[in-house]
């Protein structure tokens, strides 16, 4: 069985814990909590008719916990960055979490970049959100939480990038 750990990141707000949430447990609700450090979600899976665990970390968006991500992001072998496509302020903050990833994990590992609440009116151009992922060498997918549109599809397609 393949483990993968996965790094769930971004700023506040932007519904991680949502996503993760939806995936693991088909569940969604408006009144989540923040997330405080970071929680960390397991799943199994079939990939290609491989067994794959996912270890999925969803760190706290908060600034706060900066000096803790280094130590969170150790190990990662892939990462998923969700921005809020209601607000364009998330977007402009993911060049820096990657970065900050970089620096931890030391080599190239699969990204994929969400833009999340696609149910909602979008305050960002999708082109806009694709042309970030591109200079940042991410993948690009939208989804919703609160639909579960796409929410399967993020966490498979990072598995398959991961096992080959």
């Amino acid at each position: 069985m393949y483990k993968l750990k996965i790094s769930l990141f971004g700023p506040a707000g932007v519904g991680k814990t949502s996503l993760l949430l939806r995936y693991i447990k088909d569940y969604f609700t408006q009144d989540l909590k923040k997330t405080i450090g970071s929680n960390f979600l397991i799943k199994d899976l079939k990939v290609d008719d491989k067994e794959v665990r996912l270890l999925i970390w969803d760190i706290g968006g908060q600034d706060t916990f900066s000096k803790l991500r280094t130590i969170y992001f150790k190990g990662s072998n892939a990462a998923l960055g969700v921005y809020d496509v209601t607000d364009p302020q998330t977007l402009l903050k993911i060049p820096g979490w990657i970065s900050s990833i970089k620096k931890s994990v030391k080599k190239s590992i699969p990204m994929i970049l969400i833009g999340n609440k696609k149910d909602l009116k979008r305050q960002i151009d999708e082109k806009e959100a694709k042309d970030l992922a591109k200079r940042l060498n991410c993948e690009y997918l939208e989804t919703s939480a609160k639909t579960g549109d796409n929410v399967e599809d993020v966490f498979k397609k990072i598995a398959k990038a991961c096992i080959g």
